[in-house]
């Protein structure tokens, strides 16, 4: 269905938010708010192309040490190019994050240490940047809830690969369509991160971490802009 396709454009973000447990949360606007800002249609999508709009939407990343009570890093990670090609109620997309834009925020746990944080997450141990510069997302499958008509409730399925694996995802997602004609997209998710090969720090691969454990859940909370290409 046309309204599902919409959803494939956030998917994307996925791929930028894919570090960490516990990320301080994107706030999506309530049922009445939504309802004041679609027009007739709720989320309906025409046939087209749709390109993100990196510079509006927001990603954000946070993790923790869970036996370190307080232990919270953040960040984020840009777009790096998105598009999906909408027909009939069928589309495509190819979804490039930029890996070499992974930030770390201040933090309180180490303060001044955000720049070694940042290095070692680029690094071998982690996302190895040098090798993997990019990350992808590729869509297929996307289904509305029976009430996305007033709650615009999705759940969105892909294929994500980071660092050279490939494995499916599936989340569920706010979609909806202004009157401006502009796409907007919230979602909060959870992946394991060892299967993609991230397994520093992980208790499940590693004995006596004690409290250097790092937990193996990936949060990520994200917004998005889309807009119809003319």
């Amino acid at each position: 269905m046309k309204v599902g396709i919409a959803a494939g454009v956030i998917l994307l973000l996925i791929i930028a938010g894919f570090i960490f447990w516990n990320p301080s949360p994107i706030e999506s606007p309530d049922s009445e708010q939504r309802n004041s800002e679609v027009d007739g249609e709720a989320a309906l999508v025409e046939d087209g192309t749709y390109t993100v709009v990196a510079e509006e939407s927001k990603v954000n990343w946070s993790g923790k040490k869970p036996l370190i009570e307080g232990y919270v890093n953040s960040g984020s990670i840009n777009v790096q190019s998105g598009t999906i090609s909408v027909a009939e109620g069928s589309g495509d997309g190819e979804f490039i994050i930029d890996m070499n834009t992974l930030t770390v925020s201040e933090t309180k746990a180490k303060p001044g240490k955000e720049s070694a944080l940042q290095g070692h997450l680029k690094g071998e141990q982690w996302f190895n940047i040098e090798t993997y510069p990019t990350a992808a997302f590729a869509i297929s499958d996307i289904s509305a809830h029976s009430d996305a008509v007033t709650t615009f409730m999705y759940d969105v399925r892909g294929d994500l690969t980071l660092k050279g694996e490939t494995h499916e995802i599936m989340f569920p997602a706010i979609i909806y369509k202004k009157k401006d004609g502009t796409l907007y997209a919230y979602a909060n998710l959870e992946i394991d991160r060892t299967k993609w090969g991230l397994t520093f720090g992980s208790g499940t691969f590693f004995d006596n971490l004690a409290d250097n454990a790092i937990s193996d859940m990936v949060a990520l909370s994200f917004s998005l802009v889309a807009t119809k290409a003319e």
